[in-house]
């Protein structure tokens, strides 16, 4: 293990890689923070505009969407199928 002196201290090579390193995977974790929260920063109007070309597509207009679990349910329990549930949320407060 090396040393050098700093100031009336001395402080290892090893303490001084692995401080470096902290820094460098905080600034690292900091840039993917940022990037990531401006990607996930979309217009409400595109986001609009790609839920209305989905809605278009001729496989969803195919399907007979049910929207309340309790009906689901009801349906599937007579025509004795079962449920493809598909969840999503929305990220807009």
């Amino acid at each position: 293990m090396f040393a050098f002196p700093v100031g009336r201290k001395r402080v290892s090579m090893q303490k001084f890689s692995m401080q470096k390193y902290s820094a460098l995977r905080w600034l690292t974790t900091l840039c993917v923070l940022l990037v990531g929260s401006v990607s996930l920063a979309q217009d409400s109007e595109v986001m609009e505009k790609r839920y209305q070309e989905k809605r278009a597509k001729k496989f969803v207009q195919k399907i007979e969407w049910i929207t309340s679990l309790d009906q689901a349910k009801a349906i599937s329990k007579q025509k004795n199928l079962p449920i493809l549930a598909y969840f999503t949320r929305s990220y807009a407060p």
